[in-house]
């Protein structure tokens, strides 16, 4: 009898073990499926390192000093004998016009042919080009940029010349923003206001012998530069009223924090004050973060 009486007992006993452990489990079920779940985001450190705001535009190269030969008188026009790139010295004869007895024209510079406009013979007006000299290796780049750009740029800014050809990218520095603008019409049909930008190329002749007159290239100007920046990627950015915020990582939840920043790009952004080195933000945030909300990294 006492057996059975243990037997009876040890049996409620499995019984309430085994509900205590489901209506354990069940509870445990039923908050994880009413509890609140981590936004998956992906989530950035405010990093300290080189920053730079840049422009690039588009630029033609032209030779600095480009002489024009004349007719100086109404006559015939011999032949010219001279082709593109022939190098010619200060001096030598490089056209003859009858008038009325044949009269030679000198070279006024050393240097090489670089396009004839009247190779055959005949009649010419007084003050008609024959052809063009310069010194082929002179090169400078002409950038048209628009105004609102142009006033950005500093004083002897520097440029990397890029996309023209070769492997190397050049350098070069800003030698003059021209005192007027034109108004020109994008591909787009829209006028805008550009203005000339001159570059002197800076790298050494021989990295750069292949480039010549009027040959497209890529001017990307230096218009700000800092080796110590605080930083954040623009994508963390969005606007709260009039003012700049971030999603902080704080806890695991996410903390709207507007911050001032000085400058960005469109990868970068430049933190004045409302950050500090190491602090995390979320990149990108969905229209699912809110302030407060519980985020978790997708990585």
């Amino acid at each position: 009898m006492d057996n059975l009486e243990k037997r009876k007992k040890k049996k409620l006993g499995f019984k309430a073990l085994f509900w205590f452990l489901f209506i354990l489990s069940l509870a445990g079920l039923i908050y994880w499926a009413f509890s609140p779940r981590p936004i998956l985001v992906e989530i950035t450190k405010v990093t300290q390192e080189k920053y730079q705001q840049t422009l690039k535009e588009e630029g033609k190269t032209r030779v600095r000093e480009v002489y024009q030969v004349t007719s100086p008188v109404n006559g015939n026009l011999h032949r010219i004998e001279l082709h593109p790139g022939d190098t010619v010295q200060a001096g030598d004869f490089i056209a003859t016009v009858d008038w009325p007895s044949p009269r030679k024209i000198q070279s006024p510079v050393s240097g090489k042919i670089l396009r004839i406009h009247r190779e055959s013979e005949g009649p010419i007006q007084r003050g008609e080009t024959i052809l063009e000299i310069a010194n082929p290796s002179a090169l400078e780049v002409v950038a048209e940029v628009l105004t609102e750009n142009a006033v950005q740029i500093p004083a002897e800014a520097s440029v990397k010349i890029e996309d023209w050809g070769g492997c190397d990218v050049l350098t070069g520095r800003v030698r003059l923003v021209e005192p007027a603008a034109f108004t020109k019409i994008s591909a787009l049909g829209i006028e805008e206001q550009r203005v000339n930008v001159i570059v002197d190329i800076t790298s050494p002749p021989e990295k750069c012998v292949r480039l010549a007159d009027a040959y497209r290239v890529y001017c990307e100007i230096i218009l700000f530069e800092s080796e110590q920046a605080l930083t954040i990627p623009t994508g963390a950015l969005f606007r709260d009223a009039k003012q700049w915020a971030v999603f902080q990582v704080v806890d695991g939840h996410a903390k709207k924090t507007n911050v001032e920043i000085s400058r960005r790009n469109s990868e970068k952004a430049m933190i004045e004050s409302g950050l500090t080195l190491g602090d995390q933000v979320i990149v990108y945030p969905s229209d699912k973060v809110k302030d407060g909300s519980l985020v978790k990294s997708m990585f």
